[in-house]
């Protein structure tokens, strides 16, 4: 009788458990802060990377037609009922960003043509948000900076050293984005053009280029200059974004909105859905 009331309970715990560990995965995932990452083009055309976007081809972000288009992104990525709105400025800008913003919300501040304006500001405001928040970084660089220098300033024999490698990653980017334009298949409108960026396949699309060329190069077979570099400059940097990210992260009830160049997406995905305190909610399916 014994054996019979033990084999009923095993029986009835073999049913049971994956049913519990369903309702447990469920709990966790619930129990995670959200980020949503809305990847754009830099709406002021800053033109400070390799690829630059030639006048004739720039979006006029001042027309009625890209305005149009903006808040057309703003209300359809404020369907994620965000709680924060995070942005591409440095942390040590934020006690500037917080009375530009405030002045804003006073009526006394016009929106520069920058997404982190255009978007963030108008979307913080539409929202009723106190605040926004300043998250980017820059890569470790300590092995390649001058000790006490300003703006990245690169020693000497870096430079020296590097210049091949700079030669060769401007010439490998350039030829590439040559390729692309002649494809013609560039969406010509804010909205189009954002809604391409945060497409799956254009994601990870992006993400390939940090691995082609220049990622291969070495002087010496083994010297990894390459490898270094972008370790150094472009991983190194996402992390430090996603962990400015964790820094605002203040509970599990928070819906984190990232608006951030398209080209860091991949890895500030990878890094989201890592993490054990947060998770991923696509934007891709808010811009359909």
């Amino acid at each position: 009788m014994k054996k019979l009331l033990l084999a009923a309970a095993l029986l009835a715990g073999s049913y049971s458990s994956p049913v519990q560990a369903q309702v447990s995965k469920q709990k966790d995932k619930e129990a995670r802060a959200q980020v949503m990452l809305l990847g754009t083009f830099h709406f002021a055309y800053h033109n400070k990377d390799i690829i630059t976007t030639d006048k004739k081809d720039q979006i006029d972000i001042m027309s009625e037609q890209s305005q149009r288009d903006i808040e057309k992104i703003a209300s359809r990525v404020a369907r994620f009922k965000p709680t924060k709105i995070a942005l591409e400025l440095m942390p040590e800008e934020q006690p500037r960003i917080d009375s530009l913003y405030q002045a804003y919300l006073d009526g006394r501040y016009e929106l520069e043509t920058s997404e982190v304006y255009q978007l963030g500001f108008r979307l913080a405001k539409q929202l009723g948000h106190p605040r926004v928040y300043c998250i980017n970084a820059w890569g470790n660089l300590d092995g390649y900076e001058t000790p006490g220098g300003k703006d990245l300033e690169l020693r000497e024999d870096v430079k020296e050293r590097l210049a091949p490698f700079w030669k060769y990653l401007r010439q490998t980017a350039l030829a590439r984005d040559s390729v692309e334009k002649l494809a013609g298949n560039q969406p010509s409108t804010v909205y189009r053009l954002v809604q391409d960026w945060n497409k799956p396949e254009s994601i990870r699309r992006k993400h390939e280029n940090f691995f082609r060329e220049a990622f291969q190069y070495e002087e010496q077979p083994y010297d990894y200059t390459g490898v270094d570099w972008y370790s150094a400059t472009w991983f190194n940097r996402n992390l430090r974004i996603f962990r400015n990210i964790q820094r605002i992260t203040e509970s599990p009830d928070d819906r984190i909105l990232v608006i951030y160049g398209g080209g860091h997406l991949a890895l500030l995905q990878e890094a989201v859905e890592s993490s054990p305190t947060h998770r991923l909610a696509p934007a891709h399916k808010l811009l359909k």
